[in-house]
């Protein structure tokens, strides 16, 4: 019997099989299934078979367990290993399937333009075929000579073209061979300040370049060496250039000559730079310098530096008029005067959209004012810019049409005079005799006279489309510190009427009285404060916003106007409650209808009121009109064009940011296009509102007698009243009823009413808004303003509304006071309300209730019962139409009501 395998003989297989992963996959695929591989990978660890006739020896299974988990380990790998390739895979698919159509379609591209280069080969080859020799054409001597002259033009052609790049090769190899000397040259120019020639070196070293691109290493050490030797230049020549800027006038031969030296060296930004720098200091000067205190005096505020500054600004771009074009080829000159005012605005420290965030964090709610006030100050300077950019391209373009612009063509420009050219007075000394050196003869050309540089040649036409279009970047940064804020504008624009409208408030409850009689005067003069404010609110949306904010200005409008109705309202509804409150403990509850109203002070000011409610709706309804016309007007600036745009307002620039910001959207076209009345729902909806409460006021001071008399209506003692009985026992029935003491009252006060109305119905706030009143049918008459009703429609109205508003109130509160109704109470009550029915049938008015409240009194138990069950079963009849089921609801209810006063209870 053969003993298990040791250890390290059976781990020989395991290191063999599974020493990589590569193996181990290998062998994986080979296997026909995983059974086979297993069997295959562990056969070395198991026993030899051994004959039939013997018993096969266990195997040694720690070394297969060790095994077993090698494996798994080797496979998890495997696995993660494989899983990460497919990812890989799928990423190389990923990116590279959706460039396959791209380069099919360049395939295409580049089979098509190889078929016109063959064709165009072949129309060549088809060409000199022509000039063979004639032996085939029968012209053989003619053919001969054009094809000799054809070579010998060919040949002539190519050996100037050999010439040309032989002499080329030979001048870049000559500027390469004093490379050598170049970083000492440079060197001794700068210390000798030849500024001039020092970058002139530097431009040719710079042309040598070339020679060298082949050779990376070459190439990068002198580019090194020539972007140090430039820097260094850059350096001395700038702090020269800023000497000759100092001396101001007299500098410009100076600075012109170091605007060359950078141009040589390919600088022209830097030199714009040192330029920029030195000419805008004072005004960088001026802005870091100054101390401003939003809270202290107005000469320390924001809004009060700004024109100062803004002032210098444009005062040293004003300046700069003559110097630029004297320093600057002249095609430059107007980019170069707005870089200067843009790269001074960048400059500014802290930069002008932190203190314009100050501005308006100190002022918080009331900021508004002071951007409006810095917005303005800014677009003049705007203006004053365009002014000048306007003018200096008119003076360059002069200067370009009469030969100021320098060029390269070997004939010189026309003038009026022919010997204008060759004139010694026409050609000013090098600026290299202020800079220590002499211009070659390649760059003498640039150098015209300064005095010839702004003349004009009178026989030049005139062409504005010559020099180059001015960039209008300069504008973007000038406005664009406030296109946040104005894209803020409706919110900005609410605080701001907000705290307005508080300061306005609190001077009102300083000077408000009490008086009735001065309520008009006040709550007009209130609103003409109010509507000022709305005009101030459109042409700050006209200044700031150019009336892209519109929208906000109407809404912010809006809620102002509806805050101070609101308020009014409050007030007015105060004031009326303390007037009631002194007529009731002065006079009692008395209403002398017979000696008039004069000394009735409620009804005096719920009149005043009216009047004044009148007053405020024909002002809003103007300042609706007037504010619809202004937004009307925003139309030209939404559809605006640069090229109609005209600047005397302000420069494109700010229309056109104004045009991509927040504020320009299609509410807003549609509002300007075809402005929405009423222009202010919600003012007018508040007005409304208030309207109805001094109505409703006017009609409780009027009513008030009568409705204290109906306020004892329900605990008279009629209503318990026991039957009278005969002396047998039998109830004896009572014949010829009288209306209760009441209703008797209450009823020839509503007639008295008429009376009143005859006197007081020409009084304005009477006749005015009658379709507000209560109970008056929708529609029936024009809640706004328009032609006065006659004085019979005033009565009409007036009293129905007045009857109705009784009515509801007996009906609502007074009859359902009534606890217990017996049988005498019960005829009582029907004879009440058959009395008080014809009472305001008189008047042409009619109350529903009441007639149900009628009937309803007159059934017996009986019919009580089934007038109940008649409603209910209709009730469920109707139960789709909402007006019919909330009619029969009402009915029931009354009934109701009648069966708990009699005691009647459903079954």
């Amino acid at each position: 019997m053969s003993s298990p395998t040791p250890h390290g003989e059976s781990s020989q297989p395991n290191a063999t099989s599974t020493s990589s992963l590569e193996s181990l996959a290998t062998r994986l695929d080979a296997s026909v299934s995983p059974t086979s591989f297993l069997n295959d990978l562990f056969a070395p660890l198991l026993p030899p078979p051994l004959p039939s006739s013997q018993r096969p020896a266990p195997p040694a299974l720690p070394p297969v367990d060790q095994s077993l988990q090698d494996l798994l380990t080797r496979l998890s790998m495997l696995s993660q290993d494989t899983a990460g390739e497919i990812e890989t895979v799928m990423g190389d698919v990923g990116r590279t399937v959706p460039r396959l159509g791209y380069d099919l379609q360049f395939m295409r591209e580049s089979a098509s333009g190889l078929a016109v280069g063959l064709g165009m080969v072949q129309e060549r080859v088809a060409r000199q075929a022509d000039w063979e020799p004639v032996e085939k054409k029968g012209k053989k001597e003619d053919e001969s000579e054009a094809v000799k002259t054809y070579r010998a033009l060919e040949k002539l052609t190519h050996l100037d073209k050999l010439k040309g790049r032989l002499e080329s090769a030979r001048d870049t190899l000559r500027e390469a061979e004093s490379w050598s000397t170049l970083e000492s040259e440079i060197t001794t120019l700068i210390g000798e300040k030849e500024y001039a020639k020092a970058g002139q070196r530097l431009a040719e070293a710079n042309r040598s370049m070339v020679v060298f691109k082949n050779v990376p290493a070459e190439w990068e050490e002198r580019k090194r060496l020539l972007v140090s030797l430039g820097d260094e230049l850059e350096r001395a020549a700038g702090e020269a250039l800023r000497e000759a800027l100092r001396k101001g006038d007299e500098g410009l031969e100076q600075v012109r000559g170091f605007w060359e030296v950078f141009e040589d060296m390919d600088r022209d930004d830097e030199f714009r730079k040192w330029y920029f720098n030195e000419k805008g200091r004072g005004v960088l000067d001026l802005w870091k310098g100054a101390v401003l205190e939003e809270g202290a005096v107005e000469a320390s505020r924001f809004t009060t530096f700004l024109p100062q500054f803004y002032s210098l600004l444009l005062q040293t771009l004003t300046s700069e008029l003559s110097s630029i074009p004297l320093v600057f080829p002249l095609d430059q000159a107007p980019s170069t005067l707005t870089a200067f005012f843009q790269s001074t605005l960048d400059a500014l420290h802290p930069p002008f959209s932190n203190r314009l965030s100050s501005v308006a964090d100190h002022h918080g709610d009331a900021a508004l004012g002071e951007l409006v006030k810095s917005w303005e100050a800014t677009v003049e300077l705007g203006k004053g810019v365009q002014g000048l950019v306007d003018k200096i391209v008119f003076n360059t373009q002069g200067g370009l049409l009469s030969g100021g612009l320098e060029t390269d063509s070997p004939s010189p420009l026309a003038t009026t005079s022919p010997n204008a050219l060759v004139s010694p007075n026409n050609h000013r000394r090098s600026p290299s005799h202020a800079i220590g050196m002499t211009r070659t003869n390649s760059h003498t050309k640039r150098h015209h006279s300064i005095s010839r540089r702004f003349s004009r040649a009178p026989t030049a036409s005139f062409d504005t489309s010559s020099p180059g279009t001015v960039d209008d970047a300069w504008e973007t940064t000038l406005y664009e510190p406030f296109l946040d804020w104005q894209s803020s504008y409706p919110s900005l624009e609410a605080r701001y009427l907000s705290v307005e409208l508080e300061t306005m408030a609190s001077v009102w409850a300083r000077e408000g009285r009490r008086d009735g009689k001065s309520v008009v005067g006040e709550m007009v003069k209130r609103g003409e404060g109010v509507w000022e404010k709305a005009r101030e609110a459109g042409e700050r949306c006209s200044a700031f916003t150019l009336g892209y904010g519109a929208r906000g200005l109407v809404e912010a409008v809006d809620m102002s106007l509806k805050k101070v109705y609101d308020d009014q309202r409050r007030y007015l509804l105060d004031l009326a409650k303390s007037q009631a409150a002194a007529h009731s403990k002065d006079k009692g509850d008395e209403l002398d209808f017979e000696g008039g109203l004069e000394d009735w002070a409620s009804f005096q000011t719920g009149l005043h009121v009216l009047e004044a409610c009148k007053r405020l709706a024909e002002k809003l309804a103007h300042v609706e009109e007037e504010l619809g016309r202004t937004i009307s007007e925003y139309g030209s600036n939404l559809g605006a064009k640069r090229e109609s745009w005209g600047a005397e307002k302000v420069t494109w620039g700010a229309v056109s940011l104004l045009q991509q910001s927040t504020l320009n959207t299609a509410e807003l076209h549609t509002l300007v296009s075809s402005p929405t009345s009423p222009l202010f729902p919600q003012s007018r909806a508040s007005l409304i509102t208030t309207i109805q409460s001094c109505q409703e006021n006017l009609q409780s001071t009027i009513l008030s007698p009568l409705l204290s008399q109906l306020s004892t209506y329900p605990t008279l003692s009629v209503w318990q009243k026991e039957p009278a009985k005969s002396k047998s026992g039998f109830d004896l029935p009572e014949f010829s009823l009288s209306p209760t003491g009441v209703i008797s009252r209450v009823s020839e006060g509503l007639l008295d009413l008429l009376r009143v109305f005859e006197v007081y119905g020409k009084e304005e706030g009477v006749g005015w808004s009658l379709g507000t009143l209560p109970f008056t049918p929708p529609g029936s008459h024009p809640s706004g303003l328009g032609e006065a009703p006659t004085l019979e429609i005033i009565q009409t109205t007036w009293l129905s509304s007045l009857s109705l508003s009784l009515l509801s109130h007996f009906t609502s509160t007074i009859l359902p006071g009534i606890s217990t109704l017996s049988t005498p109470g019960q005829a009582q009550l029907k004879e009440d309300l058959g009395y008080l029915e014809n009472a305001v049938r008189a008047l042409d008015v009619e109350w529903e209730e009441l007639g149900i409240w009628e009937k309803g009194v007159g059934l017996d138990e009986a019919g009580w019962r089934g007038a109940m069950k008649e409603v209910r079963d209709g009730k469920e009849k109707e139960k789709e139409k909402e007006k019919e089921r909330r009619e029969a609801g009402k009915a029931e209810e009354i009934l109701r009501r009648i069966g708990r006063m009699r005691g009647w209870r459903l079954v």
